[in-house]
């Protein structure tokens, strides 16, 4: 196996722009790269981990789509400089089936960008080309999940006549917390008090012991299970935030956290009272931009909003070790709000051909796309916690 861009698959030249697509059809060449895209992905300014080898790998690992694996990749001078990977799936008869392309990894992260390296737009232009291609001549309808509205590639998509974005399911929004809109650590402490969290915590420590941040910790699978176990409690069997409802979906969070934490872009912390671990958060940070990705804490400990006072040991943690900005992820949750300093959008669209033809193709297609939605959906992680 070869990281060259000449290892056998069809490939497509842009001379223009120096930059050649390949399509990848292999489980076992997108492994061979895992170096080069996983530099892509430290190169990409506003790529997340849910784009890393780390996380899409281990998806395809867990989730094998049927049909198998479908990456987009752009090289330029023997350089990988972007990637969209799908999931591939043949719905519908022989005769009027069709392939679907749907981003990877989107059931259960919170992003589906392409990573586009610092020079995104020639790159997300032939994407943009080679998925266009697809809906024209190759019967596939391609599902875009969960792009932030300002990504190059959705906006060139937009912007052409030959292709129909059409919107798929609500727009989502991620509440942010952009450390430069704040002035210091203070911001962050008069937010604590508004929420009395000095008080709570006094009261905290002098009933149950001191109260400490590990800001992150060594042994991952027991944190882990210590946070099932709080999502367990609390929710009880089949409520609440279903990341380890099952084994399957709980092997993918045990094992996509380790593979992380491994490649040196996730961490686990917890929060602990007089010695009992109360708290655990799963955060993962591409560069300076982090995202809070899971979080639980011991429902005992409930009263002494436990959740927010880790919320806040975190935030205080990131801003000095030069984070720029934490995620919190999608969700209306009051204590979102409260903390959040802007709103990310992000929007999910299908590719269909323009015209009458084009019209009856997603007709069809909408509704193999909610049937395998619902297939999808035990997959999909709810929101996390509401914080304590």
């Amino acid at each position: 196996m070869t990281n060259s861009v000449d290892a056998g698959a069809p490939a497509v030249d842009r001379p223009a722009d120096r930059v050649r697509v390949v399509p990848i059809e292999s489980l076992d060449w997108l492994r061979s790269l895992e170096g080069a895209w996983h530099r892509l992905l430290l190169a990409s300014p506003t790529a997340t981990a849910y784009a890393s080898p780390a996380w899409v790998l281990t998806w395809y690992e867990h989730f094998q789509p049927r049909g198998g694996v479908y990456a987009v990749t752009v090289w330029r001078d023997g350089e990988l400089v972007g990637l969209a990977p799908f999931a591939r799936t043949r719905l519908g008869g022989a005769r009027a089936g069709f392939t679907l392309l749907v981003s990877a990894g989107t059931e259960h992260g919170d992003y589906g960008d392409p990573l586009l390296g610092p020079d995104p737009l020639p790159v997300a232009a032939a994407i943009a080309d080679h998925l266009v291609h697809l809906v024209h001549h190759e019967d596939t309808a391609v599902n875009l999940r969960r792009l932030r509205e300002d990504d190059p590639l959705l906006g060139l998509l937009e912007g052409r006549d030959d292709v129909v974005c059409v919107p798929m399911g609500r727009r989502a929004e991620n509440r942010i917390v952009r450390f430069a809109d704040l002035d210091g650590p203070e911001a962050l402490d008069r937010l604590a008090r508004k929420r009395d969290l000095p008080r709570r915590r006094r009261k905290l420590e002098v009933a149950h012991g001191e109260v400490t941040f590990a800001a992150a910790v060594d042994d991952v699978p027991g944190a882990l299970l210590r946070m099932q176990d709080f999502l367990a409690r609390r929710w009880g069997p089949g409520e609440g935030p279903r990341v380890f409802a099952g084994p399957g979906r709980a092997a993918f969070t045990h094992d996509v956290v380790t593979a992380l934490v491994r490649s040196g872009l996730g961490r686990v912390t917890t929060l602990s009272v007089g010695g009992r671990i109360v708290g655990v958060t799963v955060d993962h940070r591409v560069g300076d931009r982090e995202v809070g990705d899971l979080c639980s804490y011991d429902p005992d400990f409930r009263p002494y909003s436990v959740g927010l006072l880790h919320l806040h040991e975190l935030l205080v943690h990131d801003m000095r070790d030069g984070v720029t900005e934490v995620d919190m992820r999608a969700g209306d949750f009051p204590y979102k709000d409260r903390w959040a300093t802007e709103v990310r959008p992000t929007r999910s669209v299908a590719l269909v051909a323009p015209g009458r033809r084009g019209r009856a193709q997603m007709a069809a297609r909408r509704v193999a796309m909610s049937l395998r939605a619902r297939r999808l959906a035990h997959l999909e992680h709810a929101p996390p916690p509401v914080r304590g």
